[in-house]
């Protein structure tokens, strides 16, 4: 007699015994659940037998599984975390590395990598929060504070009094354009001061070493917390949430009628017209190499201006772009080789934002849309990764070498600013 024929039963019965042996029994409130679920029995191959389930186990099991494959639910004060790697594919496409072999693969792939940005965590199952994000949602400071952009301006405020003369002496220059909302945000946030900023990198070896950092091993039977996370990005793909490339794009628009207006007003005829057109076709009228300084970035990135972006993410890469905003102002940043993005929201992690954005001009039933891709990489490979860096000479020292400078001083005075009926 044929057996009978339950969908997707590997699945249910992997996500069911996780959840009962981490504490999920005491959370089934029916006693019949409990009996069904005790009656499942397994063949001599730890198989499980079809005929043991029933509809009531079936059914309860079906409940478990459709939660991993929702994303996980958002509420704006309480964090959020992905409960199985399954339920993580909603965002982002993922590759799971277990064994030395897979390592090795993949770090002779990644490690000379350019034009991608990296970013590595600890935990696999934590989303992309930034750090005052955990702080708002954790602190509770929606209920204290004036507001969540009224607080990340009070931190610029402050750091740049607190902190202006580091910032100038890294990065060797004096001007308007070098003490910029988000220079300010990025040297506050390489130490220990939380922003709304949250940290890449361009090389994959600093990503397995944040990956690392503090890394403690799964104790429990729940499988995403075998794994430490490794995301990353083409940084083509967050050309649009570039800041230096919006503003490129705008001066671009008005540069060409800027310039046929003024050839029409200096052209004799037309025939003189066209040639002064095509001579000089594709030219620059605004000089980039006067931007910096110019006071356009520092008004660019003010806080009112960009908490109207969603995402944005900033680079000083194109160093010939003219377009700088001072990122290099720490020792910490230049050896990370630092790039930031940006999310504006208070409590929505950054691929919810990116998702919004993205289903916002397309249509989401014709999509397959995920964030980003992402590697995640079993906890117990930590001890060779680890000799890995080390030969590459990626070390504590490498990644931190201004560890006397601690900028929570700064998150503390903004937040006491902040409150409200206070003085802010």
């Amino acid at each position: 007699m044929a057996k009978r024929e339950i969908s997707d039963l590997d699945l249910k019965i992997k996500f069911i015994k996780e959840y009962l042996e981490n504490g999920g029994i005491e959370k089934i409130n029916s006693i019949d659940i409990v009996e069904d679920l005790s009656k499942i029995r397994y063949d001599s191959n730890g198989k499980v037998d079809p005929d043991s389930i029933t509809t009531g186990a079936n059914a309860f099991m079906l409940g478990i599984l459709s939660c991993h494959r929702m994303p996980p639910p958002y509420h704006p004060e309480f964090i959020s975390q992905y409960s199985s790697l399954l339920q993580k594919t909603n965002n982002f496409d993922q590759i799971n590395i277990d064994t030395f072999e897979q390592f090795d693969n993949i770090y002779d792939e990644f490690k000379d990598k350019t034009n991608t940005l990296f970013r590595g965590q600890k935990e696999a199952k934590w989303r992309l929060y930034s750090k005052l994000q955990r702080h708002w949602i954790t602190d509770k400071l929606f209920e204290s504070q004036n507001s969540y952009e009224t607080l990340i301006e009070n931190l610029v405020e402050i750091g740049k009094k607190e902190y202006e003369t580091q910032i100038i002496d890294i990065i060797k220059t004096h001007h308007i354009d070098c003490l910029n909302s988000i220079s300010v945000l990025g040297y506050l946030q390489h130490h220990g001061c939380p922003t709304p900023l949250l940290d890449w990198t361009y090389t994959f070896q600093n990503a397995l070493f944040f990956g690392l950092d503090g890394l403690i091993l799964n104790k429990t039977t729940i499988e995403i917390e075998d794994y430490f996370s490794i995301y990353y990005i083409d940084e083509n793909h967050f050309e649009g949430g570039n800041l230096r490339i919006i503003m490129e794009n705008g001066m671009s628009e008005i540069e060409k009628p800027m310039l046929l207006k003024l050839i029409a007003e200096i052209a004799k005829d037309e025939p003189t017209r066209k040639e002064m057109e095509e001579h000089f076709a594709g030219r620059k009228l605004f000089d980039r190499e006067k931007i910096l300084g110019s006071g356009l970035i520092n008004h660019m990135t003010k806080i009112e201006n960009i908490i109207n972006y969603p995402v944005a993410y900033f680079s000083d890469k194109d160093i010939n772009s003219g377009i700088l905003f001072s990122l290099n102002n720490s020792k910490n940043i230049l050896n990370q080789q630092g790039v930031f993005t940006w999310n504006s929201d208070s409590s929505k992690p950054l691929e919810m934002v990116g998702e919004e954005q993205f289903f916002s001009e397309n249509d989401k039933k014709e999509s397959n849309y995920r964030f980003c891709s992402c590697l995640n990489i079993n906890k117990n490979l930590s001890k060779y990764i680890r000799k890995k860096l080390d030969s590459d000479q990626i070390t504590k020292e490498l990644i931190y070498p201004t560890v006397d400078v601690n900028t929570w001083n700064v998150f503390q005075v903004a937040e006491k600013l902040t409150q409200k009926n206070g003085s802010s």
